[in-house]
């Protein structure tokens, strides 16, 4: 269980390529997780479905490519959490691989104090979502080929609607450019046309081919997609800017 989570909120953070350290609270009742990227174009919010008996503590998660790389070398050896006594409370301090063969790897947590220093997650007061649709795996993959050919020249992409069609633009103006009809058949609408950073997003969309995904924008300024693992919900914010 401890190991299976662990690979989840990894997949789910470090390897998108963008988040570079995840705090991770833990209760006997839940278990969440807050990061946020470099340039503040993501805020993440998640929930483990399960609690992490181990873990009832406020830790953080730095220097992740250690971490993937311990996980990924112990896939099938024990998985434990050492703790310390601090005063009189034991705090959690470093997970520990172990194949029951003396071959052993360490990986030290970072403290609450310096979690909270160094992962200031904004809380998210909420918006009305306009427009809600599950993506189509084909537009993704549509929308990151056309990324592909013009990525190197547009950072972001532009999203708008027009009768039921959410459409994706690449480019605008006279230049090169492309527009994937990504949704048809929606709901809802938006007034303004809004951007996004294209690699981030699509690294989230990616997700889709072992995670639902859940994409909801609104004409706030806002859009989040939910992913939802089966072991943890994930919901990336991403503020926009104006087209």
């Amino acid at each position: 269980m401890l190991l299976d989570s662990l690979k989840d909120i990894v997949k789910h953070t470090h390897s998108l390529g963008f988040i570079e350290m995840v705090k991770f609270v833990g209760t006997a009742a839940d278990a969440k997780i807050e990061a946020i990227d470099a340039d503040k174009t993501v805020v993440l919010y998640g929930e483990m479905y399960q609690p992490l008996k181990d873990i009832q503590a406020t830790v953080g998660l730095s220097r992740m490519a250690q971490l993937k790389g311990f996980i990924d070398l112990h896939d099938k050896s024990t998985v434990s959490v050492d703790s310390e006594m601090r005063g009189t409370v034991s705090v959690p301090t470093e997970l520990k691989f172990d194949d029951g063969a003396g071959d052993v790897a360490s990986y030290r947590f970072m403290s609450e104090t310096m979690a909270n220093e160094q992962i200031k997650v904004p809380p998210f007061k909420g918006a009305t979502w306009n427009v809600s649709l599950t993506p189509d795996k084909s537009k993704i993959d549509r929308l990151n080929q056309y990324a592909g050919i013009l990525g190197g020249f547009e950072k972001r992409f532009i999203v708008s609607t027009k009768n039921d069609v959410l459409n994706f633009s690449i480019g605008s103006g006279p230049t090169d450019r492309s527009n994937v009809p990504f949704a048809k058949g929606i709901t809802g609408a938006l007034k303004h046309q809004w951007s996004w950073p294209l690699t981030q997003v699509l690294s989230i969309l990616k997700l889709n081919d072992s995670s639902k995904v859940t994409m909801h924008f609104s004409d706030m300024g806002a859009l989040k997609i939910d992913v939802d693992s089966g072991i943890g919900k994930y919901s990336y914010i991403l503020p926009a800017s104006k087209a």
